[in-house]
């Protein structure tokens, strides 16, 4: 039962996006089409992709649970993307079910006001981390299916 409806709403997207994105990354794979030459490391390969996605959302859940002081310490911590792709979808599943487990307790007061610094450096409150967290299998799926030609 989540203290807060907003967080619900929001777990749920992320769940709802994260599973397009594992389609959309899935046909990818098999489609034999390249990703764009670039320098960005996860670029280097559709695996590399697809872990950095997973990894992200793995990495979102447990900055979250940093900043309201109650750490996500149960989850698989690899930090290899290409270890994680590997691991694929049993390790998605994973932290999936962590996302609603952690973040059922998180109560409307704790999404907005405090900013924390992310792991990149730019300020975000909780409520606004979670939002990120919706849109960013959003982006790189969009990216996939263009790719594709879809």
């Amino acid at each position: 039962m989540f203290k807060s409806n907003a967080v619900r709403s929001l777990v749920e997207l992320h769940e709802a996006e994260m599973d397009r994105f594992w389609e959309a990354w899935q046909a990818f794979r098999t489609s034999g089409t390249r990703l764009p030459q670039t320098d960005d490391p996860n670029y280097q390969s559709a695996e590399h992709l697809g872990g950095h996605v997973m990894r992200a959302a793995r990495n979102y859940l447990t900055w979250i649970g940093q900043c309201a002081g109650r750490p996500v310490t149960d989850v698989d911590l690899d930090t290899d993307v290409m270890s994680i792709a590997r691991k694929g979808r049993p390790f998605l599943d994973e932290i999936l079910s962590a996302w609603r487990r952690h973040l059922s307790a998180l109560e409307d007061g704790e999404l907005e006001g405090k900013a924390y610094e992310s792991r990149w450096g730019e300020p975000y409150n909780i409520e606004q981390m979670l939002e990120h967290a919706v849109v960013h299998p959003m982006r790189h799926r969009r990216q996939l299916e263009r790719l594709m030609g879809r």
